[in-house]
């Protein structure tokens, strides 16, 4: 765990003020800091309110402290533009970066991956300007992009094999991956494998092979037709051109995956995680975070759950590039809070089941199922039999007719059969 005299070590090579940037130095100074855990220990403790009101205090306290190692004065000077350097019109935006990084610190505080790394202290550090070694697998495609997924990551000083990275996206229009020729086929590589492992392992070793290379060769099409693209340019209508090769292209994938349906989810997984791209774990993203938009707050999912979407060919992202395959974003957005004390509260019950308040919950809970049970049963239709008319009481309670009924047994089964059942006798 880090000192707070450690704290502008922490937070190593900031690159320009952007939000992962925003997002490395608040959980730094209020998850990674020693000597003030008053947040952390609010998290640990389900107040989740009460810590994001103090974390907003904070900062709101940090912005008129020039002393204050959150003040935008205090921001090193590898964080803004080489070329101007530290401008005063760079506060507002430094300010505003903080503020909405208050969403995401609550978000990731509340993420089971991450529950360790609070109690720990763990620091944080960007990481999405690095590199990292690829794997054999993407390397033999020819892919050569080593860019890492998780744009921050959380580590241990003390354990160089524990990190988990964090990939941040903005919500609607981001993407999981824009990858063009080698990037394309290296992604589609890995989760051919996982596919087929994962969908087809009652076939044979050939049958499996015969599915990844033909998932293999239609990618392999895609982008010889992207690159295509690239050359478009000395068509007499290259816009044009290129739309008609992106629209080529497209038909291909949907094909593929309208034929391997939980293809798309194999690539997706590859494309959130990295995972399979890189040599080692580094590189890859445990968790994704979807930063705050306006009303809607920051929230956390492991990189698992991460929903799937059809691969978009594109066209050219700039003069000169080759045509790309679009895996877009697709954000889960809830409710302020909700995702987090879901998950505080899913953590606790599991790590103390022998809790009064566990136990009471426990109770209170089967007591609603009972509750809800017996409402449901009166809501249900009554059997025939209790629909019927019943007749008139007769005068005497039925009680007292069978101690003084002298009549033979033949006579009171006959009747028995004739008369009809009553609401009483039930």
């Amino acid at each position: 765990m880090k000192s707070f005299g450690n704290f502008s070590l922490i937070c190593e090579k900031l690159n320009k003020t952007h939000d992962e940037d925003s997002q490395s130095k608040l959980w730094n100074y209020f998850i990674a800091n020693s000597k003030n855990t008053k947040v952390r220990d609010l998290i640990l403790d389900g107040e989740i309110e009460k810590a994001e009101e103090e974390i907003k205090k904070e900062v709101e306290k940090a912005k008129g402290d020039s002393k204050h190692p959150l003040n935008f004065k205090n921001a090193g000077d590898e964080e803004f533009a080489k070329a101007t350097g530290r401008q005063s019109s760079d506060e507002e935006p430094y300010n505003n970066f903080l503020d909405d990084s208050v969403s995401g610190l609550i978000a990731l505080a509340g993420q089971k991956k991450l529950r360790s790394a609070v109690e720990k202290g763990l620091p944080t550090r960007v990481t999405g300007s690095g590199q990292e070694n690829l794997s054999k697998k993407y390397k033999s495609v020819g892919a050569t992009d080593k860019t890492p997924k998780g744009d921050v990551e959380v580590y241990d000083p003390d354990n160089p094999k524990y990190r988990v990275g964090i990939s941040m996206k903005k919500g609607v229009g981001a993407q999981l991956a824009s990858a063009e020729g080698g990037e394309l086929k290296g992604m589609y590589s890995v989760a051919a494998r996982n596919y087929v492992k994962r969908f087809h392992s009652d076939k044979s070793k050939e049958e499996r092979k015969k599915i990844e290379k033909e998932i293999m060769n239609d990618v392999e099409r895609v982008s010889a037709i992207n690159r295509l693209q690239k050359t478009s340019g000395e068509a007499p209508e290259p816009d044009k051109q290129k739309g008609k090769l992106r629209d080529s292209g497209q038909g291909i994938l949907d094909k593929l995956h309208d034929k391997y349906p939980q293809l798309t989810r194999s690539v997706s997984q590859v494309a959130t995680s990295g995972k399979g791209k890189f040599e080692t774990g580094k590189g890859t993203a445990g968790v994704v975070l979807t930063g705050k938009n306006k009303d809607k707050e920051a929230t956390a999912s492991a990189s698992e759950l991460q929903r799937s979407e059809r691969p978009r060919n594109a066209k050219p992202k700039g003069s000169g590039r080759p045509g790309n395959v679009k895996i877009d974003y697709k954000p889960l957005m809830n409710s302020k809070g909700q995702e987090v004390k879901r998950q505080h509260a899913a953590t606790f019950r599991q790590n103390n089941p022998d809790d009064p308040a566990v136990v009471h919950n426990k109770k209170s809970d089967a007591l609603k199922q009972m509750q809800a049970r017996a409402a449901q049963q009166q809501q249900q239709p009554e059997p025939q039999q209790k629909t019927e008319p019943t007749p008139a009481p007769t005068p005497e309670p039925q009680a007292q007719e069978k101690p003084v009924d002298t009549r033979p047994p033949s006579e009171k089964k006959k009747e028995k059969k004739q008369e009809p059942v009553t609401m009483e006798q039930e």
